[in-house]
Parts: structure tokens; C-alpha cells; sequence
């Protein structure tokens, strides 16, 4: 039963706005503080609970109250009158397991390991105090709007000296589908049984599902106690190999052989991250989403210098992209080879023969080189040895393979859409009934393609079931997918807006020119750019105009984007970079007299461009 009703206002102070939770012990309510003009969230006891649970919710109260910490949400007030209640912080963000499933591009996989990260160190500072949470579920870590994740309903924390005493009179506190086995066992509780609980939390964001269910609590604890959980990679391929190994070691049944502190797991995810973000250079657009995003790039675009420049004997060409491999550069030429340059001085590292022109990206994945040529053959190289692995001259790939886990996914001429390990062998295939017209993408297990004949496809990546298909015009952009949007770009000027979960068209916009360039996706934000020589600046939600610039030259090759600038090349020869959140141009160079086909790359904080006429050029 409700407490108190709205416009109620508690002590002269709290006007009540609206109910947001309420749980066996206390109600948790929107206010409105009228002497801070602010927005809180008041937790109120219920008024017919004992004595021994007021005596837990005060010491809840007394308990936040000494945390300062970012990722804890803070406490303003304590009533005094005739309620039991506490002001805090109001967070508005959403569930921390919002930031899942995962998926495999670098804005999601950031955004996820950014916020686990501040969650451990929270988990650290609390445990320096001596304090435990003992309940650490997805409702107890929201997420302000601005991402930041706060752990919060420090009811059932309990000081470290106290818990032998509450095991001992049998009080087994918690949520069985995150609680750790010596928990579940009524054990001497710690640290530990905390970060077990982030393994929880965190297998719960990445896959969609707890690590045990059952139809009764007591079921799901015996699970925790005896079963060994299944990988989560193997449920989410999206999901790298190091997180979930780190996500398993924190679900170990055993205290000892999980990290042994916070900061270790903070550190742990952080050298995740870093390893991530080097990777968003391994494949076109940044990733399977095919968003355009690359981890890092010059934060002064308006100081780059051309610092070098070499001749090639032919050069990239529709749709290819410049891509990197343990330091190198590597692109696929018309010359029937790929070549690996030095970022430093743009020498020539190595050079690889194919059947054919090189007309995709070279994609590093698993210690190998994987391109395709323009007959569709794939092939594969051991990097940095260059020894030829495989090629099947029959694949027919068109637009290049697509990553994701030991895969490769990749749409053929002859209709079909694949998944293939990484050794060769096909995991699914499914059937388009048309050639394939660009490159798959990959968004939270689906995997989209355009059909020669206009068609939309949708699949489930696990088994190749068909999802869905949508028709459109025809397309020659790769479909992009981000925040649930697939944004497909007919090759007539149309940019669409299809949301992937009711198969709906959000939005539509007019370019006013042929498309061939994928567009880019950034936080809000979609950046298209047609032969019409505009771009725009679109808002990824209602396809409304943010900002335009007229370049005055087609653009064929897919943008990227790279520390919030967005760079852009054009059949001038040209180079622009732009701010991507005003639209200012910050930089522009023509270097070559040449069109430019194929997508640039940025590596630390050097631009790598490169033109048909075989010119490379590096700006820092």
C-alpha cells in the first residue's frame, strides 16, 4: 500500500512527485526538494516493520552516509520528524544490464567496460571500509543519463566484523540468481561475494541471461553451489574472449581463485578496453555494426601536417578501407596484391599476391589477414609471416567478411549469407534468393545484408534462422545498425531508419544525390554524405537536420569518425575533417589528383589516406 499520495509534501520540504519502486522493507518515491529546487528520490520505511528492521534501515542510512564515491549513489538528508526516511541522489539512466546485450562495435563494448570499471572501484572503495554489500543485483547499479553507474540500497550491507554472527543465526540476505555459492551455503561472507555478484551482473548485461535458472530460488543456489557455468561468449559471440574468461573467473566457486579485489578487476577490464580499442582498426568502419568508429585519432585536426607521402603502383577502390594490423597499414590494391606500410614513413613492410583486384578491406582477425578479391575468392595469410593459409576461389564474397568471434560472416554473389569458423568450415548458411549487394553487419546476434533485388535480410547469427526481410530500393551503401536502428541508404539518395525489434520505418531522408558511402553513427547522431557533395548531420532518432555542409564533391568512400571528428574523403582527392558535433571544418587537404574510393584510417594520432592512383598519404 501506498504511503504517501502525490503533492504530499514531508516535513516541509519533500513534495511527493510519483512512486518509483518499493521493495519489503521500505518505498522509494520521487520528490521534489522545495528549499534545494531539485529533483531527489525519498526511501521511506514502512511504518509496520519491527524494531530489528528499522534498526537495519538506519543503519543503511548511516552506512551511505560516510561513502563519497562517484559510482555510489550519494545521500543528502535524513528525516528527523515523525517518517524514516532519507533523501538521495535521483538517478534516471536506466538498469546497468540496459548497456546489454552486448554487442560487438567499440561505442557499445566502451560504454560497457566504462561503467563495469567504475562499478569495481566502487565495490573497492566500499570495501576498504570493512563493508559488504551482499546484494549487488542489476536493480541495485542504475545509470544516471549521462552513463555514469551508481551503486546504490546499501540495505543489506553489513560490516565485515559483524557477518560470522548473522551466518551463524542462519540470515542468508541476497537475490538468488546473483548471489555466490558461499552465500548461498550461509559461509563467512567478503569481498569476494561481492565481486562474484559482478560476475553475475555482468554475464547478465553481456548475454541476455543469468548464469543460473530454475523454476525455485532454491534451485538457482544449488546451481551456484554445483554447476559450472556456461562461457558467455558461447551464448553472445560478440562477446571478446578476455571478458568473458574475466567474467568466469569472478563466477569461480571458489573465493580464492576469484580476482582478489576490485581494483584488480578494474585494472583487469581496463587492459580489456585497451586491447578493444587498438582492435577498431583490424576491420572496415570499426566493426561488425559497420559504424565508422575508430577508438582514437589527433584531438587538433586543425594542426595536422602532411608528413608523408609515397606512390604506389595502383591503389584501393570501391568499397575498400584502409585497415591496420599490429602497427602496420594495410590496403588491397587494383594491382592484384595488398601491401603493409609503415605508419612512421609510409615504407613498404610487405607485399602479398592475390587472384585478382583487391576491392575489399583487408580484415585482421585471429592472428590472419582475410580479403577477398573482386572474383570473390577469399583468401587468408598468416600475419605478420604472410604465409598463405586457405583460398577458396568459389566463395564469391562480395563487399568482404565481417568478424565476430572465431567466425567470419560474409554474403556471397550466389545468394547466400554464411558464417564460417575461422578454420573453413560453414557454420550456417542462409538463402537470400538473390547475389548479395553489399557486406553483411552484425548488431546483438542479428546479421543484415542487402540483396541485389532490394531486399532486407535479417538473421539470427547463432543459427542462420531467418528473421525477417524488408524491401527497399536498390542499395550499394553496407547497412549500418546502432541503438536497435538498421539505416539503410538506397543508391538512389534515400537514407531509411528501420528499427530492427517491430520491423518499422522510424524515418526516411531525401540526400539528393547517388549513395555509396555508408553512413556514420555516432552517440545521437547519423552522418550521410551522397554525390550531391552535402554532408548532414542527422539525429539518429527522428532523422531530423543538425547540421550541413556543402563540400562540393562527390563522396564515395564511407566516412569515419575518430575522437568526435569526422573525416571524409572525395573524388576530388580531398581530405576534410570536420567537428562532428557543430559541423565546423577544421582541415582540409587535397592530396592527390586522383579520386578517393576507399575509407581512410586513423592510428594513434596519424590520418592514413589513399587514392586510386596509388598516392598514400599520412597527416599528423
Amino acid at each position: 500500500m501506498q504511503r504517501f499520495t502525490v503533492g504530499e509534501v514531508i516535513d516541509d520540504r519533500y513534495a511527493i512527485t510519483g512512486l518509483l519502486g518499493h521493495g519489503g522493507m521500505a518505498q522509494v518515491y520521487r520528490a521534489h526538494d522545495q528549499h534545494l529546487d531539485r529533483d531527489v528520490a525519498l526511501k521511506v520505511l514502512r511504518p509496520h516493520l519491527t524494531e530489528a528492521d528499522q534498526e537495519r534501515f538506519r543503519r543503511e542510512i548511516k552506512a551511505l552516509a560516510r561513502l563519497n564515491h562517484p559510482g555510489i549513489v550519494s545521500i543528502y538528508d535524513l528525516g528527523r520528524g515523525e517518517h524514516v526516511y532519507f533523501a538521495m541522489e535521483l538517478v534516471e539512466g536506466g538498469l546497468f544490464t540496459d548497456l546489454g546485450p552486448l554487442q560487438a562495435d567499440l561505442e557499445p563494448l566502451s560504454a560497457l567496460l566504462e561503467a563495469a570499471i567504475s562499478v569495481a572501484e566502487a565495490l573497492a572503495y566500499v570495501h576498504r571500509y570493512g563493508m559488504v554489500h551482499r546484494d549487488l543485483t542489476p536493480r541495485n547499479i542504475l545509470m544516471t543519463l549521462e552513463g555514469q553507474p551508481k551503486v546504490m540500497d546499501f540495505g543489506l550491507v553489513q560490516l565485515a566484523e559483524s557477518t560470522r554472527q548473522l551466518t551463524r543465526t542462519g540470515l542468508t540476505l541476497g537475490t538468488p540468481q546473483y548471489m555466490a555459492p558461499e552465500q548461498a551455503r550461509g559461509d563467512a561472507i567478503g569481498p569476494h561475494t561481492d565481486l562474484y555478484a559482478l560476475g553475475a551482473v555482468l554475464y547478465r548485461t553481456v548475454t541476455g541471461l543469468v548464469p543460473f535458472d530454475a523454476e525455485n530460488d532454491q534451485a538457482v543456489l544449488y546451481q551456484h553451489v554445483y554447476n559450472e557455468v556456461v562461457p558467455p561468449w558461447r551464448l553472445n559471440p560478440a562477446v571478446p574472449r578476455p571478458l568473458s574468461q574475466l567474467i568466469v573467473r569472478l563466477l569461480d566457486k571458489s573465493p580464492r581463485l576469484r580476482p582478489a579485489s576490485g581494483e584488480l578487476v578494474a585494472d583487469a577490464l581496463r587492459a580489456i578496453r585497451h586491447d578493444i580499442e587498438a582492435a577498431s582498426t583490424h576491420q572496415r568502419a570499426g566493426g561488425p555494426g559497420n559504424a565508422g568508429l575508430l577508438a582514437s585519432g589527433p584531438i587538433h585536426p586543425g594542426m595536422l601536417r602532411r608528413v608523408w607521402s609515397v606512390k604506389l603502383s595502383d591503389g584501393p577502390q570501391w568499397p575498400a578501407a584502409l585497415t591496420a594490423a599490429e602497427g602496420f597499414v594495410l590496403l588491397g590494391l587494383k594491382s592484384e596484391e595488398i601491401c603493409a606500410l609503415r605508419p612512421a614513413d609510409g615504407a613498404v613492410q610487405a607485399r602479398f599476391s592475390a587472384d585478382d583486384e583487391v576491392n575489399s578491406a583487408v580484415v585482421y582477425h585471429h592472428s590472419h589477414l582475410y580479403y577477398s578479391s573482386r572474383t570473390g575468392a577469399l583468401h587468408a595469410l598468416a600475419w605478420p609471416g604472410g604465409e598463405r593459409r586457405s583460398t577458396d576461389e568459389q566463395a564469391g564474397v562480395v563487399g568482404g567478411v565481417v568478424p565476430l568471434s572465431e567466425s567470419l560472416v560474409l554474403a556471397t554473389a550466389h545468394g547466400g549469407l554464411e558464417r564460417r569458423h575461422v578454420d573453413g568450415d560453414v557454420m550456417w548458411r542462409y538463402e537470400l534468393g538473390e547475389a548479395a549487394a553489399t557486406a553483411p553487419t552484425v548488431y546483438q546476434g542479428l546479421v543484415g545484408v542487402m540483396a541485389r533485388d532490394g531486399w532486407f535480410h535479417c538473421c539470427d547469427g547463432t543459427t542462420g534462422a531467418g528473421k525477417f526481410k524488408a524491401k527497399l530500393g536498390l542499395v550499394a551503401a553496407q547497412p549500418v545498425i546502432k541503438d536497435g536502428l538498421a539505416l539503410l541508404a538506397e543508391r538512389s539518395g534515400d537514407l531509411h531508419a528501420l528499427k530492427l525489434s517491430s520491423q518499422e520505418l522510424l524515418w526516411s531522408y531525401d540526400l539528393e544525390g547517388e549513395v555509396w558511402a555508408s553512413p556514420v553513427a555516432w552517440q545521437h547522431f547519423v552522418y550521410a554524405v551522397s554525390w550531391a557533395g552535402v554532408v548532414r548531420c542527422l539525429s539518429l532518432k527522428s532523422g531530423d537536420d543538425v547540421w550541413s555542409f556543402e563540400l562540393k564533391a562527390r563522396v564515395t568512400a564511407a566516412p569515419i569518425l575518430a575522437s568526435g571528428i569526422l573525416y571524409i574523403v572525395t573524388e576530388e582527392g580531398e581530405v576534410v575533417a570536420f567537428d562532428a558535433r557543430t559541423g565546423s571544418k577544421l582541415f582540409a587537404d587535397r592530396f592527390s589528383a586522383s579520386a578517393v574510393h576507399c575509407s581512410p584510417v586513423v592510428i594513434g594520432d596519424t590520418l592514413i589516406v589513399a587514392a586510386i592512383d596509388g598516392t598514400v598519404a599520412a597527416y599528423r
